[in-house]
């Protein structure tokens, strides 16, 4: 039976989910839609493209933001020692 932290997500599952379901859901629309993706922005910079960076921006700062909070979040040191004598894997 999972537990009940495992059965709620965390406000950082939440955010993190919420902030690449955006840009996800906004890509699909531009990528059904090409006249809207081929509108101009700046000079030669169309809508298309400019989603497209915005896109490896989000993703770039979800993988720092995530690495970030992985790193930083830990285990209590008994519990990692019980599960590697226990046979438990890395």
């Amino acid at each position: 039976m999972p537990s009940a932290s495992s059965r709620h997500p965390s406000r950082d599952t939440r955010v993190l989910v919420t902030v690449n379901a955006l840009p996800l859901a906004v890509g699909v629309l531009l990528s059904c839609s090409t006249p809207l993706g081929e509108i101009s922005v700046y000079g030669r910079l169309t809508l298309g493209i400019a989603w497209a960076l915005v896109q490896l921006a989000v993703l770039i700062g979800g993988t720092w933001w995530y690495e970030y909070r992985a790193a930083s979040s830990f285990e209590p040191t008994s519990a990692t020692a019980a599960s590697r004598s226990a046979g438990g894997a890395w």
